[in-house]
């Protein structure tokens, strides 16, 4: 009888070669060791040229000088780098958008009579995520392995989540949920509040109604005879752990007088442990940020330059005829800051990680190149993309390294992670296998002239 390794090696060798249109293949082998490869273990921590070994999903050893399992899996990455799986810390890629016009129900009470989408607090984001095949495949073809879950739009949209983006059960892939509680200054179009002012209040007086439901509770049980019976409200109970401060908040925040608003608001509602989402404006309210401490996921949804705060100030008398050479020159100068936004919050001392939020989750990469364009260092980058998202998500000590004990979450390259001709070759989610095959690719050779990774079992 042939041995599983070796069947299987031979399987994953003739699967690699396989010419053709891109293509995805989940691997059952159990056991694999990635040989010969420049490691990246962390931002700033390189191994030249090193092995990984994982088994059933975790890290089981790393490092130069490693001795491949006989039962392994063995894949020759001469050439090639290995990097951490990235991890996407706030995609709504999957989730209802809840709009201010009420689209996908942004607005209405629901059939059944409940609260507005914009007002549930009780929404779990692994709940509502459509974690379809097809979902799932664009996020790992964009090199994310864990993504954080939260929603745009509303009041009390919901809580956020985190889950693998492997094939499988989708019980089986969720990692931590809830994560935090969103706050955002939506608006219920069909009802209250329509305003950002009635939006603030609103979440103010949710804060006060939820401090008296617990003192409520708590003095029924102290003294049920004369004390108030307590009134379940759904939306107060989803607010009890923010309110006593065991879940973080994060605060939607693009615009550079929302970071104040954030501030203010926390400070009146006694939030300390909190995030900004979005911070597209950051770099508008530096002193701001640098002073409160706070991290920041900063959204690649890059503005247009003419909804920039401050654009429209920029009043010029236009030509008669010809090109506004001014006005094209104000919008460029205001789209290279708005790329040089995560840069410049780096540089104040802010923590960020970067997200996809609100664009197309396809071209991560790409957009992280263009934050490093504008001056974001790689290693900074790598670290928006790996260990500060996990941190933020409560998963460091499981994902965002390639360390021992942590799980198998790779991404096998032909270059640097960030470069334009990069290609990621194989992926990896909690050691379950998908390769990418590009149509240029021939039978043993890609379009760089250099072999390709080799698989067998050995």
């Amino acid at each position: 009888m042939v041995p599983r390794a070796i069947l299987w090696g031979a399987l994953a060798q003739l699967a690699v070669f396989a010419p053709g249109a891109t293509q995805e293949i989940a691997r059952p082998a159990s056991a694999y060791a990635l040989v010969n490869a420049r490691i990246v273990v962390s931002p700033g921590n390189v191994i030249e040229r090193g092995t990984v070994v994982f088994r059933d999903g975790r890290i089981e050893d790393v490092g130069s000088g490693i001795e491949a399992p006989s039962d392994a899996v063995r894949l020759d990455l001469d050439g090639y780098t290995v990097y951490p799986g990235m991890v996407e810390a706030a995609s709504s890629l999957g989730l209802p958008r809840i709009g201010r016009g009420g689209g996908r129900g942004g607005g209405r009470p629901s059939q059944e009579g409940g609260p507005p989408a914009a007002l549930r607090p009780f929404r779990m984001a692994v709940e509502a995520f459509d974690a379809t095949e097809e979902t799932l495949e664009t996020l790992r073809e964009a090199g994310v392995t864990t993504v954080g879950l939260a929603f745009e739009g509303g009041i009390f949209p919901g809580q956020t989540g985190a889950t693998s983006t492997g094939s499988g059960p989708r019980a089986s892939q969720i990692l931590r949920t809830p994560i935090s509680i969103q706050i955002a200054f939506g608006r219920v179009p069909n009802g209250y509040p329509r305003t950002l002012m009635g939006a603030l209040a609103y979440i103010e007086q949710s804060w006060e109604d939820t401090s008296y439901d617990m003192r409520v509770r708590a003095a029924f049980r102290t003294d049920p005879t004369s004390s108030p019976r307590p009134q379940f409200d759904p939306e107060h109970e989803a607010l009890i752990p923010a309110v006593r401060g065991t879940i973080p908040i994060w605060f939607a925040a693009s615009r550079q007088r929302d970071f104040t608003r954030v501030a203010d608001l926390a400070a009146r509602l006694g939030v300390t442990d909190y995030t900004f989402l979005g911070g597209q404006e950051g770099y508008l309210a530096i002193e701001l940020l640098a002073d409160l401490g706070r991290p920041v996921i900063v959204s690649l949804d890059f503005p247009n330059p003419n909804q920039v705060t401050g654009r429209a100030f920029d009043y010029h008398i236009a030509p008669v005829t010809g090109d506004d050479v001014v006005d094209e020159a104000a919008d460029s100068a205001t789209a290279r800051a708005t790329r040089g936004n995560a840069a410049a919050l780096v540089d104040a001392g802010v923590r960020i990680a970067l997200s996809s939020f609100g664009a197309d989750v396809s071209e991560f990469r790409s957009l992280v190149g263009s934050a490093i364009e504008a001056g974001l260092s790689a290693d900074e980058a790598l670290r928006a993309v790996t260990t500060t998202p996990a941190e933020l998500l409560g998963l460091g000590g499981a994902i965002g390294t390639i360390e021992r004990g942590k799980l198998a979450n790779l991404l096998v390259t032909d270059g640097d992670l960030f470069d334009d001709d990069t290609h990621i070759l194989h992926v990896f989610v909690e050691g379950q296998r998908f390769d990418y095959v590009r149509e240029s690719d021939d039978d043993e050779d890609d379009d760089s002239g250099r072999d390709r990774p080799r698989g067998g079992g050995r």
